[in-house]
């Protein structure tokens, strides 16, 4: 009973020490984007996040579904020191060999002339390719490092956070705004190699690598990773190619909104996923469905609100954060936020519950399905609605992986338990509609309306949820309370 209570508090603080990670890499765009969109413009603003799209296909390949696959089956090892460590040393290995064909790929994809125009933002964002494959963060997501994580992260947000004050400073230094993110990437994979040395022992001989064996589950990963991929950034691809760098700066401003959310959720899936893994590993079924209601119920009480109040208040947001300039993408803004909660579904059936499972050429099915999907939608939408386009695309590829994944999860797990709070959270949040429609009458001032609007809808909805006596919402004010009476 003990060690199950020290479990579940190593959960909870890896959720809080993640969430602040996550939170502060929400936080750090949330603050910067305002300052280099009104710099650099939807142009410079467009140019730097085509280039990252390209990029981020090359990194795909480096990648190769290998982080993935890397914290399901080293959480399961973790507690042997002598497998961990060949295991450790293999994945790096075919990390570095898939980092090499990426480059290859990358330097012949550069020769099209289509592109001689953005080879100096590729060249830079291409670094970050590199820096992701020493910096193995998956063998810190193994070991539930998010401690240490979290520090490092934080630090060169706040460095990265400085120097775009002092280098970005007109609209032609869009290419500083590219190269910000590869400096944090880069300082991260060097503290990253040197801390690695407490978990692995590189220098150690003698012991007989096995890399093929891993290939073929890491291949199915990647080919789930790339169809993904098509359904996350193709729009962005594509609205670049049909309507030009200007649509997507807009777009881009559309999309930060619904990506902070989505990013901070995320965080409760990517925490779980060495625990869970660990649980079915070793055959700890009772906890692991514990784990699991625990954790939809959590991602339900947050993703809902937070997509039904981002749907409230898109336009005030884009036009603070952006300015006037991206107003005509708050329409897509609303739509990109109705996929949070779906998006955020979606990671917790592939990866808490089918992947943990082993089941990824079901996960393949069903991303691809929806990337195939996208990739139509998106052919005749863009052309037609241009951003808003776009956004419908996306939201209706989003569904269609959730269909896919619900099919597949329903074998080894009871899926309808795990939403047996959403109507709760989802009735609750409605309210934001009629208090955003209050506020709009009774504040002229755009900061003030979206400030209080935030503020009584928050109050409302934990309100309610402390009046029913939600038992998550308890659980967490007697712990408050408890920690405050100590001090």
């Amino acid at each position: 009973m003990d060690s199950e209570k020290k479990k579940q508090k190593s959960i909870t603080v890896n959720l809080i020490t993640n969430g602040i990670k996550t939170l502060m890499g929400v936080l750090f765009p949330l603050i910067t984007f305002p300052y280099a969109s009104r710099v650099l413009g939807a142009v410079g603003i467009g140019k730097v996040n085509y280039a990252s799209s390209i990029i981020s296909y090359f990194s795909l390949i480096a990648s190769l579904g290998i982080t993935t696959y890397a914290v399901r089956e080293g959480a399961r090892i973790r507690d042997n020191k002598e497998k961990f460590n060949k295991f450790a040393k293999e994945i790096l290995s075919i990390n570095l060999c898939t980092t090499i064909v990426a480059y290859i790929l990358f330097v012949l994809f550069l020769c099209l002339p289509i592109l001689r125009s953005y080879k100096g933002l590729l060249l830079i964002s291409s670094l970050g390719i590199l820096f992701t494959t020493i910096g193995m963060e998956w063998l810190f997501v193994i070991m539930e490092e998010y401690s240490y994580i979290t520090i490092r992260a934080v630090a060169f947000q706040v460095i990265s956070f400085v120097l775009l004050f002092i280098v970005v400073r007109s609209k032609d230094d869009y290419y500083w705004y590219a190269a910000l993110t590869v400096i944090s990437a880069g300082g991260s994979a060097i503290l990253n190699l040197w801390h690695s040395r407490k978990f692995v022992d590189w220098r150690k001989k003698g012991q007989k690598l096995e890399y093929y064996k891993h290939l073929k589950p890491i291949f199915f990963i990647f080919g789930t990773s790339v169809a993904s991929s098509i359904y996350m950034t193709m729009d962005t691809t594509m609205l670049g190619m049909f309507k030009g760098d200007r649509s997507v700066g807009i777009y881009t401003a559309a999309v930060k909104m619904s990506g902070v959310i989505s990013t901070l959720i995320g965080a409760i899936s990517a925490t779980i996923l060495p625990r869970v893994s660990y649980y079915i590993g070793n055959g700890q079924q009772n906890q692991y469905k514990r784990l699991m209601k625990m954790s939809m119920d959590i991602l339900l009480m947050v993703s809902v609100p937070a997509a039904i109040g981002m749907m409230c208040t898109s336009d005030i947001l884009i036009l603070l954060f952006s300015g006037s300039e991206f107003l005509s993408g708050s329409f897509a803004a609303k739509i990109l936020s109705a996929k949070v909660v779906i998006g955020a579904v979606n990671r917790m059936l592939a990866y808490q519950v089918c992947t943990p499972y082993k089941m990824d050429k079901e996960v393949l099915i069903s991303t691809s399905t929806g990337a195939i999907f996208n990739l139509i939608a998106n052919a005749i939408l863009i052309p037609i609605f241009g951003v808003t386009g776009a956004s419908i695309a996306t939201f209706a590829c989003e569904a269609v992986v959730f269909c896919m994944l619900t099919r597949y999860a329903k074998t080894v797990l009871n899926t309808r338990m795990l939403y047996t709070k959403f109507p709760v959270y989802t009735g609750i949040s409605l309210s934001f509609i009629f208090a955003r429609f209050i506020m709009n009458k009774v504040f002229a001032n755009t900061v003030l309306c979206l400030g209080v609007t935030m503020l009584v809808c928050g109050m409302v909805y934990f309100g309610v949820l402390l009046l029913i006596k939600d038992e998550y919402v308890i659980e967490y004010k007697n712990k408050f309370f408890k920690m405050f009476r100590k001090k």
